[in-house]
């Protein structure tokens, strides 16, 4: 008898192990298990879809003063709509683009009853105040789920005192970073077995680390130029370049090595810190083979993710991921997309998508992506790169602005790298 109870608790630990499986990033952020995923999925890529028609109405001189903006919550499949006037719920109902997704819509009163202009009038005046004043390591947005603009200072022994009496008049939040916050956990420590410095190829992926003269950054993604797809590049952050040394050279710097490798990937032929943060290594090494893939080690499943294309961040709540040689693989929620850095290195940085994302040192450049089809979870869409911030709120550079700035202000044309010839 024994025997037998013992068959059915093992049988029962067994299926429970299964069944609460949490292998794929998203369950760990959402909560839950693997099999819940690609609907949670599919609610989120709907709410986003619905979103988008609702900002640009919100956004429109009949609504812009009755309204803030909104957030989406995959998980409970809503949008919550922040609302200074009720009275205006009803005409916005009554339009037939909004109509059809009225049950995916939540009424709540807006915090600090401030309105969509409202909050813009504010973000515009504390910008301008931080413009002239300079406030050090510091970080603002708007922050639609508390429908406020926020003022996020790392380091709280930093006197800003000018700046924090100057924007008074606008009541933002205002958020000091927790300097004992402990670091980010690193859940995997072993070295990597997949590398061997003796091997004569080596594939980089997104995520992957470089090493330049003392820095470690990490790569964000392959482009290639428009009228050349054998003319490779890759994508990185502008502040990992050293001012020190003229035509950088960036060579491969393995997970979980303390020390880089010998291998090089090219140099950085251009880079951009001010008002945008990105630089571009021209692939020169043969050795070093470009891929469309995103390096995520830290589970036994999903270790490399498929670039499918490239996308804006759109939505406020929307989850949001992020790959870096310090602190591997992470995901969070997107808090905000005007966010503007002061401070933290050479320069002001403008229109950056803020999350929550956990990051260290060492991280900037890497990829932002998101996941993007519940029938295939290894697919991920690129937003961009990885810009910096603390340990709790960071700050990213949109892909269309990488490519825009390049695009316009340099020889460089070039576009993401998705497959196709490397030869």
């Amino acid at each position: 008898m024994r025997i037998y109870f013992l068959i059915v608790l093992l049988s029962l630990l067994q299926s429970y192990s299964i069944y609460a499986e949490q292998d794929h990033p998203l369950a760990k952020l959402w909560g839950v298990e693997d099999n819940e995923v690609p609907k949670l999925l599919e609610n989120e890529r709907n709410l986003i879809a619905i979103d988008k028609i609702l900002k640009s109405i919100l956004e429109q001189d009949n609504f812009i003063s009755s309204f803030g903006g909104s957030v989406i919550f995959p998980k409970e499949n809503i949008i919550t709509v922040n609302t200074v006037d009720f009275s205006k719920v009803d005409d916005l109902l009554a339009l037939p683009q909004i109509n059809p997704h009225k049950d995916f819509l939540s009424f709540d009163k807006a915090e600090n009853s401030m309105s969509l202009s409202q909050l813009i009038y504010n973000f515009d005046q504390i910008a301008f105040q931080a413009s002239s004043i300079r406030p050090n390591q510091t970080i603002i947005y708007t922050d639609l789920e508390s429908n406020n603009n926020v003022i996020y200072i790392f380091n709280r022994d930093i006197n800003n005192s000018e700046f924090i009496e100057a924007i008074k008049p606008y009541n933002p939040k205002i958020i000091y970073e927790n300097i004992n916050s402990p670091p980010v956990s690193q859940n995997i420590t072993q070295l990597r077995r997949d590398f061997n410095p003796r091997n004569l190829k080596i594939k980089l992926l997104s995520g992957d680390g470089l090493y330049n003269n003392g820095l470690f950054c990490s790569a964000g993604f392959w482009a290639t130029d428009r009228f050349d797809p054998n003319d490779f590049y890759v994508i990185t952050a502008g502040h990992c370049y050293n001012n020190e040394i003229t035509n950088t050279e960036f060579y491969y710097a393995p997970w979980r090595y303390d020390l880089p490798s010998d291998l090089l990937i090219g140099r950085m032929v251009f880079h951009m810190t001010d008002p945008y943060d990105f630089g571009i290594i021209n692939h020169v090494n043969k050795d070093v083979i470009p891929t469309f893939s995103v390096r995520n080690d830290v589970t036994t499943k999903y270790r490399e993710l498929t670039i499918t294309d490239s996308a804006p961040v759109t939505s406020v709540g929307a989850h949001i991921c992020r790959s870096g040689r310090t602190s591997y693989f992470s995901c969070g929620y997107v808090l905000g997309f005007n966010g503007r850095n002061y401070g933290y290195t050479i320069g002001i940085k403008k229109d950056l998508i803020i999350t929550d994302m956990p990051a260290e040192r060492g991280d900037s450049g890497g990829p932002i992506l998101s996941f993007v089809s519940p029938q295939n979870l290894y697919s991920v869409v690129v937003h961009g790169i990885f810009f910096g911030g603390g340990r709790i709120l960071n700050a990213a550079q949109s892909i269309d602005i990488i490519f825009k700035e390049l695009g316009e202000n340099t020889i460089y044309d070039l576009t993401l790298y998705t497959g196709g010839s490397s030869s």
